[in-house]
């Protein structure tokens, strides 16, 4: 029986997915530079012909991978700058994290992926590819808006008092080294709780 667009769609997704994820391990792994679409391909249990399917080039692919990061730093941004309560909302973002880098998928990697674009991006004599300039720009608002956030949450009372760009700093730098710890130790790393790690912003005596 022949296949339903519908179907014919779920399996194109699926290969795409498995396409990006066999890049991201790859990246990772031994660097963008040393890597290409052959070697992919065979990551992602594909032909080679096939991988030209879903992305015509190494850049492309490597071009939507970092679009996706920084789509995904916009939707923390818009959570940061929203209506919700600074509290609630830096907690909403500690716990989708912890719970990603305690899982079993590419988040580690995918990770420290974006991480070295976006220090190539900011680091670069020569310009940057456009998806790492927006990668880039996407990251620098990022700590805006956390800034914003613990100075609305320090006049509220629920955060601690201090300098919010130096509060910024300290709680985006935990999680990098979370993941580098998470890296080099797999399932030996400790994932902390959500509870220890609101307790470096949250007002002393608070509770989350």
């Amino acid at each position: 029986m022949p296949r339903s667009p519908e179907q014919h769609e779920a399996m194109r997704s699926a290969t795409r997915e498995r396409v990006r994820s066999a890049a991201v391990r790859l990246f990772a792994r031994q660097g963008y530079a040393a890597v290409n679409m052959r070697q992919i391909a065979m990551e992602a249990g594909i032909s080679t012909g096939s991988i030209y399917r879903h992305f015509a080039t190494k850049e492309e692919l490597f071009g939507d991978l970092v679009a996706e990061a920084a789509t995904g730093l916009g939707s923390v941004v818009e959570l940061f700058r929203g209506p919700g309560e600074p509290v609630e909302s830096l907690r909403a973002f500690t716990e989708e994290f912890l719970a990603d880098l305690a899982g079993t998928g590419d988040f580690v990697e995918f990770f420290l992926l974006m991480h070295q674009a976006f220090t190539q991006g900011v680091s670069s004599e020569q310009e940057a590819p456009a998806a790492v300039r927006d990668l880039v720009a996407r990251n620098t608002e990022l700590l805006e808006a956390a800034v914003e956030l613990i100075e609305r949450g320090q006049a509220q009372g629920s955060l601690r008092p201090g300098p919010a760009e130096e509060l910024a700093s300290c709680f985006f730098a935990m999680f990098d080294g979370l993941v580098t710890m998470r890296s080099a130790l797999g399932e030996g790393c400790v994932v902390p709780s959500t509870a220890t790690v609101m307790g470096l912003v949250l007002k002393e005596g608070d509770d989350v």
